[in-house]
């Protein structure tokens, strides 16, 4: 297992011993003798460990061992200290702050080093990889699977963060409202799997023109909802009308065959709402005014919440 190893300690002797067994396993070793450079190094490298001696000028071992936790949890540090030093109070506390392991120098030989090195990169490996699993499993519990878009939980989430800020400084928030027309009978006579790309088409019309404050979400079946912070209601019409043409006068095609597909949109605005839960009503009325329009089309509510 090769790893990036910063070595931070001043006897040359110790890092020359070090550079010598570590690169001999296979690891890339930096050495310095300051704990301030091994610092700022931190800063702009990523180790998978770091070997420091407790008794650094200026800067302990210890207040390294805090610092380097602080930067980034998963990175292993292992602890040198003298004979002369005060080992078990200090192993103690080493060990408290999250050492991986604290050796005493003079080394008995260079197999304890080598052993301590596995047993802290085996323990950085487990750590990245529970932390890649749980930004996984939070992708997936925040990712509608078919679309790509968010979820709607991850979406009323993301929302309730954004309503608090507009509220605060009194800014308007829009939401579009968003059905994809006539998905049962594009079911029934195309299959299931022609609905789920038609689904997959819509979704990505919505997001075509997203800006990066725009949160998306597929909320539920053939609804879509997108909520537009620092958008007014008219702002927001606009925005949906060019949803529902870039839908109805894009191609959709499935087994070689060209299908029609439409939505229809509500949209509802308000400034300083109070909750994303009344805004979603207004703007699902506006919908249902659009479907008994004839579908195809963009309705806004006529008052917006607080009104």
């Amino acid at each position: 297992m090769s790893a990036n190893i910063l070595v931070i300690d001043a006897d040359k002797l110790v890092v020359q011993l070090l550079e010598k067994a570590l690169g001999k396993a296979g690891h890339q070793v930096t050495a310095v003798d300051e704990p301030g450079r091994g610092l700022r190094l931190l800063d702009e490298q990523s180790f998978d460990l770091v070997i420091t001696d407790i008794g650094l000028r200026r800067l302990s071992g210890i207040h390294v061992l805090e610092r380097v936790k602080a930067l980034d949890e998963a990175i292993e540090v292992i602890i040198f200290a003298g004979a002369e030093d005060e080992t078990f109070e200090n192993a103690i506390a080493a060990l408290r702050l999250g050492a991986s392991d604290f050796l005493t120098k003079p080394l008995r030989n260079m197999d304890e080093l080598m052993v301590a090195v596995e047993h802290a990169l085996v323990k950085r490996n487990v750590a990245t990889n529970i932390r890649r699993l749980t930004g996984s499993l939070e992708q997936m519990r925040s990712t509608d699977l078919l679309t790509g878009l968010s979820t709607r939980r991850f979406f009323l989430e993301r929302v309730s963060v954004e309503l608090r800020r507009a509220r605060r400084h009194k800014k308007h928030v829009s939401c579009l409202f968003i059905d994809l027309d006539h998905l049962e009978q594009i079911n029934r006579d195309h299959g299931l799997p022609c609905g789920d790309q038609a689904l997959i088409y819509v979704a990505r019309a919505v997001a075509h023109d997203r800006r990066l404050t725009d949160i998306l979400s597929r909320y539920g079946g053939e609804e879509f909802v997108v909520a537009m912070p620092e958008t007014r209601p008219d702002q927001a019409i606009i925005a949906a009308e060019k949803i529902r043409q870039r839908v109805a006068e894009g191609k959709f095609t499935f087994g070689g065959q060209a299908i029609p597909i439409t939505v229809s949109i509500g949209v509802a605005g308000a400034q300083g709402p109070e909750s994303i839960t009344e805004l979603i009503d207004l703007a699902q009325q506006a919908l249902e005014t659009a479907k008994r329009s004839g579908r195809n089309c963009v309705r806004a509510a006529e008052v917006g919440v607080g009104d």
